[in-house]
């Protein structure tokens, strides 16, 4: 039987034309914005002309595109050479490669059985969910049927936990940990969307948890650590605190920053955590501000996505993270 895993992303603009396309997806997506389709696809469209320019403006200080989609390209291929009887493809929700591509190669290719694995480690129905009924439609539309497996989410695994921190090791170097305040920063969502029982919050919240009871075990102590969400978008009421609220209220004004969201660095890391906040920080009179880089193509990483997939997609051992199949 002819195998595959999908790495699953929302992507980014790897260019300055690809703006408009990631905005028009993204705000044309139901879980995103959760009006009827008459109002959704006419406000997506006001959405997207509003804020192209302002977007276009950011990208340019990132030097034209986020690097998502190369950064995760290496990850693909690093995984690839780890999983020679399984073909590994990488599919972006929002801008190329599209769902409907890839799986139509696949499918002319006799290829039985998937695996959908998410480059975003806890559970959203704006992320995850979006993307694997993403793929099943596109599945639908082309007539094609395999055997589909689902990692849910790996924010517990305890491999993945270790790969962030060393993340964060790494980043601290030879600074006392004691004298910096650790944020774990999150991408926002609206708190209807929890409302409505998305369990994101809850589990970036066991996240932070597990992180800071680890790292206290290899006797590194904070001064204090936060989680705090970035990318509020729109008037509605967002998850709190916002990170901006948090940088105010840090009083050794010393922070050490991790994304805790993303796997992958692209434009909320680079640009809005370590340029636009890194400038509010300033303001503040920070002495120390630093941002950690994901774990990106990291063997750390690469091995972790790896035994995600030997075990969710029924490998041998047991399941490493939550898994669904149909």
């Amino acid at each position: 039987m002819k195998k595959a895993v999908i790495l699953m992303n929302m992507g980014g603009a790897s260019n300055l034309d690809e703006i408009e396309v990631f905005m028009r997806n993204m705000f044309n997506d139901h879980r995103i914005i959760g009006a009827p389709p008459f109002i959704r696809g006419p406000l997506a469209e006001w959405i997207t002309r509003t804020r192209l320019e302002g977007v276009k403006e950011n990208y340019r200080k990132l030097g034209g595109g986020s690097p998502l989609l190369r950064i995760s390209r290496r990850v693909q291929e690093k995984l690839q050479a780890r999983l020679e009887d399984t073909r590994v493809e990488l599919v972006m929700r929002y801008t190329p490669p599209f769902a409907e591509e890839v799986l139509r190669r696949l499918k002319e290719e006799g290829v039985e059985r998937l695996h959908l694995l998410p480059m975003y480690p806890q559970f959203s129905t704006t992320t995850t969910a979006s993307s694997i009924e993403d793929i099943r439609a596109a599945a639908a539309r082309l007539g094609y049927r395999p055997l589909v497996t689902s990692t849910l989410w790996y924010y517990e695994d305890p491999s993945y936990l270790a790969t962030v921190e060393e993340q964060i090791v790494e980043t601290l170097g030879d600074v006392d940990p004691k004298s910096v305040t650790m944020v774990f920063s999150a991408h926002g969502l609206p708190k209807r969307v929890i409302k409505r029982g998305d369990p994101y919050q809850k589990q970036v919240e066991a996240e932070v948890a597990l992180h800071t009871e680890r790292l206290k075990r290899r006797g590194i102590e904070f001064a204090q650590v936060h989680l705090a969400y970035q990318s509020r978008v729109g008037p509605l009421a967002w998850l709190t605190p916002s990170l901006e609220k948090m940088l105010e209220e840090v009083k050794n004004r010393r922070v050490l920053i991790y994304p805790i969201s993303f796997t992958v660095d692209n434009s909320e890391t680079l640009f809005e955590l370590d340029i636009e906040y890194r400038h509010v920080a300033e303001k503040l009179g920070f002495g120390y501000y630093e941002v950690c880089r994901c774990p990106n193509d990291s063997e750390r990483f690469v091995e972790v996505l790896e035994r995600l997939y030997r075990s969710g997609a029924g490998e041998g051992g047991q399941p490493a993270a939550r898994r669904d199949s149909a």
